[in-house]
C-alpha cells in the first residue's frame, strides 16, 4: 500500500515533531537530573535507535513472512520500552512513544501481532509506574499502576485500530481507481467497437440503397436524353450530371466511414482519466497510426500497467508514451514507485505479453528504477505517417 502521498507524509512529519519534542523534555531531564555522561551517551543511542526504527518502519513496504514483519517492528517496540524505562519519570509523555510504536505496528502485523505489541508494552508501562528504572526511587501505588496501564493499552489499542481504519479506507480507493479504471478501458473499447459497426451499417446502406438508386437514376436521365430535343434536352443533360456527382460523393463518403481509423488518443485518455494516485502523464504522437486490433492492444496494455502501478508500485508519478518510427511502434510505461530487484510477470502482465507477441511484437520489463514497461509492434500494427 502506498504510503507516501502529502497526507502520509504531513503526518508522518508531524510525528516525528512530536517524537523530537519528548525526546528533548526526557533527554532535559536526565540532564538537569544530574545523570551520568555513560548513562546519558546509552540514551541517546535508544532515542535515535527509536527514531531510525519507527521512521523506517513506517515508510517501508510490509515483508512478506511473519519473520520479516516482526523483524521490522521488533526495533521500534523494543526501544521505546527501554526509552520508557531509563526515564527519570514514572510515566509522562515518553509514554507517548509506545503507542507510537504499537500504531507504527499496526501497519504491518495482524491482530494477533499487533496485541503481543500492546501486551508488551503495557508490562513496561505498569514496570515504569512501579518503579523498575533505575532512575525512580519510589512506585505508584497498585491502583495507580492499574489505571496507568489500563489507560495507555486502551490508547494503544485506539491508535492501532485508527491506524487498520486508514489501511482499509486506502485499499478501498485503491480498489475503486483499479475497478474505475478497467471500466473506464472496457467502455472505450465498447464505444470505439460500437461505432465501427455503426460506421460499416450506414457505408453499407449508403452504397448498397442509395448508390443503387443514383446508378438507376443517371442510366434513366441517360435514356431520356436521347429521347428529348430542344430546351427540355439540356435539363435532362443536366439532371443526369447531377446525378453522377451525387453518385461520386456518396461513393467518397462510403470510402470515408469504412477508412476512419480507431481514436487512440481518446481510448487512451478515458483509460487514465480521473485517476487519483499516481498521478498518469500521457503523450501520444500525433503521427501515430494503427488498426483497431492494434489499438485495442494498446489500450488493454495501458490498463494493465496503471492497474498494476496503483496496486504495488507505491508511486507518485505514471508516464504512458506512445510513439512510432522506423516502421515500429512502441508503447512506454514508467513511474517512480519502489521498483523490483527481481520482476515475476503475473497472469496481467503474461496476458500482455501474449497479445503483444500474438501481433509479432515484443515486450521488455525492467524494475530497476521504478518499474518501466516497453512495448514494441511492428509495422503491420502501426506506421508513422
Amino acid at each position: 500500500m502506498e504510503r507516501t502521498g502529502p497526507a502520509q507524509v504531513g503526518a508522518g512529519i508531524a510525528m516525528l515533531g512530536l517524537c523530537l519534542v519528548i525526546g528533548g523534555v526526557e533527554g532535559g531531564s536526565l540532564v538537569t537530573g544530574g545523570v551520568g555522561t555513560a548513562y546519558l551517551a546509552v540514551w541517546v543511542v535508544v532515542f535515535v535507535t527509536y527514531l531510525a526504527a519507527t521512521t523506517y518502519a513506517s515508510v517501508r513496504r510490509t515483508p512478506e513472512g511473519a519473520t520479516g514483519r516482526w523483524a521490522l517492528v521488533a526495533p521500534s517496540v523494543l526501544a521505546a520500552g527501554v526509552l520508557v524505562l531509563l526515564s527519570p519519570n514514572r510515566g509522562g509523555l515518553v509514554l507517548i512513544l509506545v503507542v507510537v510504536a504499537a500504531a507504527m505496528s499496526a501497519l504491518h502485523l495482524d491482530l494477533r501481532g499487533v496485541a503481543a505489541v500492546i501486551a508488551w508494552n503495557s508490562v513496561v508501562v505498569a514496570s515504569s509506574s512501579a518503579a523498575v528504572g533505575p532512575l525512580v526511587p519510589d512506585p505508584n501505588p497498585p491502583a495507580e499502576v492499574a489505571l496507568v496501564t489500563v489507560l495507555y493499552a486502551l490508547l494503544q489499542a485506539g491508535s492501532a485500530a485508527m491506524m487498520w481504519a486508514q489501511q482499509r479506507i486506502s485499499r478501498a480507493l485503491q480498489d475503486v481507481t483499479v475497478a474505475h479504471v478497467e471500466l473506464r478501458s472496457t467502455s472505450a473499447l465498447l464505444a470505439e467497437s460500437s461505432q465501427a459497426q455503426e460506421r460499416l451499417r450506414i457505408s453499407r446502406e449508403l452504397h448498397d440503397v442509395l448508390g443503387h438508386q443514383l446508378t438507376v437514376l443517371a442510366v434513366e436521365l441517360e435514356v431520356a436524353s436521347h429521347k428529348t430535343d430542344g430546351p427540355a434536352r439540356e435539363h435532362v443533360l443536366r439532371a443526369r450530371g447531377l446525378a453522377k456527382d451525387l453518385l461520386s460523393d456518396v461513393r467518397a463518403a462510403v470510402g470515408t466511414e469504412r477508412g476512419r481509423s480507431f481514436d487512440l488518443p481518446g481510448a487512451l485518455a478515458r483509460v487514465v482519466d480521473g485517476v487519483p494516485h499516481p498521478q498518469v502523464h500521457l503523450e501520444l504522437d500525433p503521427g501515430v497510426r494503427i488498426d483497431d486490433d492494434g489499438a485495442a492492444t494498446l489500450v488493454r496494455v495501458a490498463q494493465e500497467v496503471t492497474t498494476n502501478t496503483i496496486r504495488h508500485a507505491e508511486a507518485n508519478h505514471l508516464w504512458l508514451t506512445v510513439t512510432a518510427e522506423d516502421g515500429v511502434v512502441r508503447f512506454t510505461a514508467r513511474d517512480d514507485g519502489t521498483g523490483a530487484r527481481r520482476v515475476v510477470p503475473g497472469n496481467g502482465l503474461d496476458g500482455v505479453r501474449e497479445r503483444i507477441e500474438s501481433r509479432g511484437g515484443r515486450l521488455r520489463l525492467d524494475g530497476s528504477d521504478g518499474f518501466r514497461v516497453d512495448a514494441e509492434l511492428p509495422t503491420a500494427a502501426g506506421a508513422l505517417l
